[in-house]
Order: structure tokens, then sequence, then C-alpha cells
């Protein structure tokens, strides 16, 4: 102990001092750290944008505060935070590992929020030690469209305008002026001269969604009821693009409800009066193939049928007899249920709407529910009478004739003999990329294409070897072009056209020397030809820059005429016409 205290303290070679001075020095570093830690966490969590620490090594959550919570979806129990379940430890790991420096901007991804739905986020970070390890720090905003991402939806808005052309119901777009700036042929041809009264705005849309019945005018003189729904049109990023408008005829169905209606409303009495029997109403519950149940001023239900408790997806009737449907169903129906029950209570009116129901075996199933007030005649208490009628086959055949005119639809553009676009469906597609490529002046290149010498091939080989022919011709073609926006058509008996957006002379005649390689590929034997042996074919080329002053008509006219050289020519070769432009 002498010598320890001497070592410590002695006047000549003590070291005392030292150890106090170097004990204090790491207390002092490990107070700064802290308080650093300290100051790090406190001001992530006070940040109002979306902030979270990330271990550089593991991928582990270790920080994140509440905006990037509700953003992201992150999970906090207790100290800990966690990604969504879906996502994997080193998500954000996988997502930036081509940095090699300590920091990084405007890193664009796409985070699954759901399983079903994802946000595109633009990350920005740096790297800085947390407790004693490197972690980023990472910085989440929403990513803003780029010009080229604008234009891709202004392309997909113009495919949906022919599919919304295609439906019966009466669709429209306002802007958020409240002008229309598209409607559907049909809106278009059932409100001609009353536009006004067909875009009227439906009170309280405003917060989302709203609708509406009224009756109005057909073209054709009949009285007809219209059911609207607005809805409003939210971008990706939650900011409000205008009200979209849909409106359907509605009248067989009123006059269908109408009768029910009747119907109940006269069988009402009735039904209730023969409550107080209860043999009488058993023979009634037993015997109607519609649900019906009956319950007090307590909920509590007093008599039902076998339909009603199934509907329910309880066993049996005595199941429910003598209880509330609280603790019997889930708690997310009873209470869609009980709100309407108490109104009746409450408020003594019958109401009547359409309910939609999953059933036990995950099928839904549409109900006309009518729930009526009635009173005890001898006692005086009151209660509802519940009656439901399964209408599902007539929502199913809806659907199923909504399902068959969407088939005749994709039908009529469709070659019969080839399996290629019709020219129908050629010239819709050259109306909608024509003033596309007018508006952002890239060339569009069309190509008319002809089998050389096919009536001689007939003739020779009969229709029958004709038609086998034209659908390997047609197949070849359509192997030929690999972009989903390119398209080729049977544009007439033994000719077929090329639509290539977004493409030069140079590109397209690339295109046509792979129809004439993948042609003689098939080898198709034609010993009625003048230039080969084999089908040949024969190519007319355009491609321009459409301007506003030109009509789509003169393209095609252009290739025409280079077709028509193409053949004056020997045929089996391709021409291409003098107006068109020339590759950069």
């Amino acid at each position: 102990m002498d010598v320890w205290l001497n070592w410590l303290w002695n006047v000549t070679y003590g070291h005392g001092l030292d150890v106090i001075v170097i004990t204090l020095s790491i207390m002092s570093v490990v107070y700064i750290y802290s308080r650093y830690n300290k100051h790090i966490e406190t001001l992530i969590q006070d940040v109002p944008a979306a902030l979270l620490l990330v271990n550089a090594k593991s991928g582990v959550l270790q920080l994140s505060n509440r905006s990037a919570m509700q953003i992201l979806g992150i999970r906090q129990i207790g100290h800990a935070y966690f990604f969504p379940e879906h996502i994997p430890t080193k998500f954000i790991l996988s997502e930036l590992e081509n940095y090699t420096s300590k920091q990084f901007q405007s890193h664009q991804l796409k985070w699954p929020v759901t399983s079903q739905s994802a946000v595109t986020l633009s990350l920005t970070g740096r790297k800085l030690l947390y407790r004693g390890q490197w972690v980023w720090l990472l910085y989440a905003f929403p990513h803003q469209a780029s010009t080229r991402e604008l234009r891709d939806q202004v392309y997909s808005l113009s495919i949906a305008k022919t599919a919304l052309d295609s439906l019966s119901e009466l669709i429209y777009v306002k802007d958020q002026e409240g002008n229309v700036i598209h409607s559907n042929r049909a809106y278009d041809s059932f409100w001609i001269g009353r536009e006004a009264e067909g875009s009227r705005e439906i009170t309280g849309v405003i917060r989302g969604r709203a609708s509406k019945r009224h009756w109005t005018t057909s073209p054709d003189g009949r009285s007809c009821l219209l059911e609207t729904y607005q809805s409003l049109l939210m971008s990706p990023e939650g900011d409000q693009l205008g009200v979209l408008g849909i409106s359907h005829d509605v009248t067989d169905w009123h006059n269908i409800q109408k009768s029910l209606s009747d119907e109940t409303d006269k069988r009402k009495d009735t039904e209730v009066a023969l409550a107080k029997r209860d043999t009488i109403l058993q023979v009634i519950l037993e015997s109607s193939p519609d649900s019906i149940g009956i319950f007090d001023e307590n909920m509590v239900y007093q008599a039902c049928n076998e339909p009603f408790v199934k509907g329910l997806g309880l066993s049996n009737v005595d199941d429910l007899i003598g209880h509330r449907l609280e603790g019997l169903i889930p708690r997310s129906l009873f209470e869609r249920f009980s709100d309407s029950d108490e109104q009746v209570l409450s408020e003594e009116i019958a109401l009547r709407y359409v309910d939609k129901v999953e059933g036990s075996d995950g099928q839904e199933v549409w109900y006309d529910v009518v729930k009526s007030p009635f009173t005890e005649p001898k006692s005086g208490n009151k209660g509802v009478l519940v009656m439901s009628r399964d209408i599902s086959e007539r929502y199913l055949a809806e659907q199923k004739l909504a399902d068959a005119n969407r088939e005749l639809e994709r039908l009529s553009l469709i070659d019969g003999l080839t399996q290629v676009s019709n020219r129908r469906h050629f010239d819709s597609q050259l109306s909608l990329l024509w003033p596309i490529h007018v508006r952002e002046q890239q060339p569009l290149a069309v190509l008319l294409c002809d089998i050389d010498f096919f009536k001689g091939y007939n003739d020779y080989y009969g229709h029958q070897k004709g038609d086998e022919a034209l659908k390997l011709v047609a197949k070849a073609f359509k192997q030929v072009l690999t972009r989903s926006s390119d398209c080729v058509a049977r544009y007439g008996g033994e000719e077929f056209a090329f639509i290539l957006p977004n493409t030069t002379t140079d590109g397209a005649n690339h295109i046509a020397d792979k129809v004439h390689e993948q042609i003689r590929s098939l080898e198709i034997e034609h010993h009625a030809s003048n230039v080969a042996s084999y089908i040949t074919v024969s190519i007319g080329l355009i491609s321009i820059l459409p301007s506003p002053e030109a009509s789509m008509e003169s393209i095609v006219a252009m290739a025409d005429s280079a077709l028509y050289q193409a053949k004056a020519e020997n045929r089996n070769q391709t021409n291409i016409h003098p107006d068109s432009i020339t590759s950069e």
C-alpha cells in the first residue's frame, strides 16, 4: 500500500495528478459525446421535414421523426423503430450502395408504403457518427415529376380518351375553374345543346364525392332518371386537379324500386299485425325467400327466418332469437347495421337502401333492404321490422353485359383473319398520334406494305392457301415490331400498314429491312410471282414532322405514292418518299 501511495503522490516521481487529469478528460469526452447524440436526436424530432437515421452497415432503422413515420409507414414500438413489414431490413442500403462518398442528393426511389401502394421520394443523405456507429442521416421529400413524366401522363390520358368514348355512361371532366375540359361520346350525344344541365355541380363534392338523381329528357324525348356521381380528381401528390362526373340511366331500377316499395308498403301492415300471433308469423317467416327479422326497442330479436341468419353468417335461428346482434357478428358489420336501426327506432321512419355484404364464402351479395318501425297494439312496445331481398343477379347481369360490350369493342378493332389491327383501328391510332406529334414536333413514320402479285398467288394456289399466307405474313409483321406503341394493321386485301411513332427515316427504313428479311425467312413458295420464287413484299415509306397545317391523311397519301413507285421499280423493295426527313 505504501508503495502504491508513493507511486501516486511522491513529490519526485508521483503520478496522482496525471491520473486525475486523464480521468477528468475521459469523463469530459463521454459527456460531450452524450450531448452530441442527444443534440442529434432532438434535432431530428423537432424538424418538421421527414428525417430518419439508418445504420450504414446493417440497415437497421435507429431513429425516425413523426413526419417520416407518417409518410413512410414507420412503426415505433417502445424505443425501437421499424420499417413496414414488407420492406427488407437492407432495402435502403441496397438503394445507396453506389454512393461511395459521405453525402448525396436527390436520389429517387419508389417507397412501398403498403404491399399495394407506393410513393415516389427523393432522398438526400449524409453519413455521421451516432452512438459510436456510422449512420445515414436521410431527408425524404415527395418527388416532383419531370417534364417527360408529365408528357407521359398526357399521353396516357389520350389513350384513356378512346376507352372513355366506348363507355355508355355519360362522363365529363372539369378543371379547377369549373370548365368542362373533356367529355366522352355518350355525354356529347345525350347533352347536345344542354351542356350546362349535364355538368351542373352537386353540393358536397368538395368533400371528395357526391351523388344526385334527377329527372330529365333523353334526346329521343323519353323521360328518364339519371344518377350522377361527382368526385374530386387528385394527383398522386394529393393536389386537386378537377372534378370527374359520371351519369347513368337508372329509370328501370327506379321503376323496380317503386314497385318493390309499393309491394312492401302493402305487406308491412299485414306482417306487423301477424307478429302478434306466433303461429302465423312462423309460417310467414319459413315460407318467405326474403330475409326477415324483427327486434324490439332494446334491439333484441324477437323473430327471424333462416335466410336472415344465413345472410348474417350465423348457423341457425336460435343463435339470434333473444339476443342482440352485438357480439354475434363482426364489430364493423354491427356498427354499420346499428346506425340505421337506431335511426328507425328514434325517428320512427322507414328506411330503404341497397346494401352489399360479403358472405361466408367470400362472395359479395347485394340486398334491397327495408327497415320499418312498428308498435305492438296491446303493449305499445316499439320495434323494427327488417326485410331484405337478394338482388345480386341483376348486378351480376349488368357486369356480364359490361364485359361483353368491352369484348365486342376489342373485336371490332381486330382483323378476323390475320388477328392484327384492322383499318378502323389504324385510322383511330393515327388520329390519336397525329396531334401529339404536331405538338411535340417528333417524327412520325408510316409504311404501306403490299404482297407482290398476291392476286396471282390466289389464282395459282387457291384462296384457302392465300388466307394461310396472309396469316403467316401478318404474324411475321408483328414479330418485327418490338415497341408497344408501334401498330401494324391489315389495310386492305393484301395490303398492310405500319404506324411508327417517334421514328425517323433511318429508323423506319431499318424496320422495312427487317420486314423484307422476315418475309424471306418464311420461304413461302410463289411460282406465280414475276420477281422471285417465294412471297415478297413492296414497301412505301414516309417519315415527317407533322405540322398543324397538314392533315393526317397526307402522310398516308405520301406512303401510298412511295409504295406505287416501289411497285413500278420491279417490286420486292422499299421506296422512301422524297419528302421524308433526314436523320440528325
